[in-house]
């Protein structure tokens, strides 16, 4: 069984997906760019969030297309695009920009008080912090 395989089978198992789509787009991320030179369990945990709904999957096509089309080696392409997200969005989103960048430099994700956040916001933060952790307990890649 391969990683991305694996991984999908851990995820679906603790229950972390939304619904079928978000499973589905999901699983499609993984699919088309499990052996992209990029690809990083970083990754992964990113592709997990921006596959929660139809909006967010496209931005993560768009740039993982651009990616593949500039032969990209590493995440330098996504981490910059993600850093320009983070400052452009407002309020909540914001907030899910911050833990993509994160994701992405390896960095703990420090949550603002989830009590005064939006709801399904924080939802899907804690619901990204869990994906996280199962991701890191995956074998290498």
């Amino acid at each position: 069984m391969n990683w991305n395989e694996k991984c999908l089978m851990e995820l679906t198992h603790h229950n972390m997906f939304e619904d079928d789509a978000h499973r589905q787009r999901f699983r499609d991320l993984l699919i088309c760019y499990f052996l992209a030179p990029f690809f990083t369990k970083s990754l992964c945990k990113c592709m997990y969030l921006f596959s929660w709904d139809d909006e967010h999957f496209v931005l993560m096509l768009e740039v993982l297309n651009g990616m593949t089309l500039e032969a990209a080696k590493n995440l330098q392409m996504m981490t910059d695009q993600a850093e320009a997200w983070e400052k452009e969005a407002a309020g909540y989103d914001a907030e899910i920009f911050r833990l993509i960048n994160a994701f992405l430099r390896g960095e703990d994700y420090q949550a603002e008080d989830f009590g005064v956040m939006d709801p399904e916001r924080a939802h899907m933060i804690r619901q990204a912090l869990k994906v996280s952790d199962y991701i890191d307990e995956l074998p290498a890649i």
